[in-house]
């Protein structure tokens, strides 16, 4: 009797033992880094320049001084820094950017002309376009709301041919990069970096574009706990959060937020609300936008092309809105039918919000270059009139 006793009390012995190692080895599963998600994945620690581009810190600094100078601008009053500020995580935290007369910056600035879509951020942009096994051409890298530049470097140059943004009226869209020219060849601290970066002190379009472009594609944060986790750190994400990256997939984000920036880089017409200051319908008149990175969130709000929206939970409501069978359009001008499929096969209800909203704060990487030049080579007002 006491034999069979001790058996029974050694097999229950085994069995609790047992239990708790399968239930080990299962958590220990569950935590193991998904790098090979098909859907989404880290960023690449480092960035590839275009070959008749190539990286140098001289024209990085170049760059630099470009960005914050509003030397580039007609008036002489605004810098790309203007909509793009690292305390806004180089974007502006307004609906729609403010330009050229304007004053102060951020929510705060006023009486600029009105920029018709919402600043994105220059954050990653070095990797826009990247697929999702991680490969990217930064000659083709799409720019813009609506994809219409190509690269970076093409990028650089649009902002300052734009009435509202950089030049104003006082000089013709055509006459605006020989100005600057000009200007610049004027300055010889100017001179000295244009040496610096490229060998000689030739001052003209490609060179300004592309001291810009590399300093632009430099500004990086790409290391937020989501890539850590990707990159093989079990401890970087709680179950929370990965239960959160989960319903992200469930539920069909990730068809349109995909790849290692969160985005597919594709048009797509969502029926977002119109802004009451400006008509804008789109990429090619079909209301259609290009998929935003998902990335640095915490920093880029308000969001959607407009800024409809000042919050996440907003934007997900109004993806509730419009999927699941319900195709309720946002927008007079388009059709429940025309709304993209991708967004009306959601299947995303309001107790999934939260979790998913979890999982999006963990692409937050705040350790990017905030530096704040103390001066500029040609004298004026760092980043123009914000102060």
């Amino acid at each position: 009797m006491h034999n069979k006793i001790r058996l029974n009390y050694f097999m229950l012995l085994l069995g609790m033992v047992l239990i708790a190692s399968s239930c080990q080895r299962e958590e220990e599963e569950e935590m193991i880094p998904i790098g090979n998600i098909p859907e989404i994945g880290a960023l690449p620690e480092s960035v590839l320049s275009p070959n008749e581009n190539p990286y140098s810190n001289e024209k990085f600094e170049l760059g630099r001084a470009l960005f914050w100078d509003p030397i580039l601008s007609g008036a002489k009053d605004v810098a790309c820094v203007s909509c793009h500020h690292p305390n806004f995580g180089y974007a502006d935290g307004r609906d729609l950017s403010s330009g050229v007369n304007g004053i102060g910056l951020g929510p705060n600035r006023v009486n600029g002309d009105v920029v018709k879509r919402n600043s994105p951020t220059i954050l990653n942009t070095a990797f826009n376009g990247i697929d999702l096994a991680g490969n990217y051409n930064p000659d083709a890298a799409p720019m813009f709301w609506d994809n219409r530049a190509m690269g970076l470097e093409e990028q650089a140059l649009l902002p300052i041919l734009s009435k509202e943004e950089m030049r104003g009226s006082e000089i013709a869209e055509d006459d605006i990069v020989d100005s600057l020219i000009q200007r610049l060849n004027t300055l010889p601290a100017y001179r000295t970096l244009f040496v610096e970066a490229f060998g000689d002190a030739t001052i003209n379009q490609n060179r300004i574009v592309q001291a810009i472009a590399t300093f632009q594609r430099n500004i990086l944060a790409n290391n937020s706990r989501f890539d850590q986790y990707m990159r093989g750190d079990l401890n970087a994400l709680n179950n929370q959060e990965i239960e959160g990256m989960n319903t992200f997939i469930s539920v069909g984000c990730a068809n349109c937020h995909s790849g290692p920036m969160f985005s597919d880089f594709q048009l797509h017409t969502l029926s977002v609300p119109d802004h009451a200051l400006v008509d804008d319908d789109g990429a090619t008149g079909n209301f259609d936008f290009r998929t935003p990175s998902l990335r640095n969130l915490n920093l880029t709000a308000p969001y959607m092309h407009n800024g409809s929206f000042d919050n996440l939970r907003e934007v997900l409501r109004f993806y509730n809105d419009i999927s699941g069978g319900n195709a309720n359009s946002q927008n007079p001008n388009v059709g429940n039918n025309q709304i993209d499929q991708d967004a009306r096969n959601l299947r995303l209800n309001n107790g999934q919000v939260n979790e998913i909203i979890t999982f999006l704060n963990t692409l937050n990487d705040e350790d990017f270059d905030r530096s704040i030049p103390q001066n500029v080579p040609s004298g004026l007002s760092v980043g123009g009139r914000i102060d």
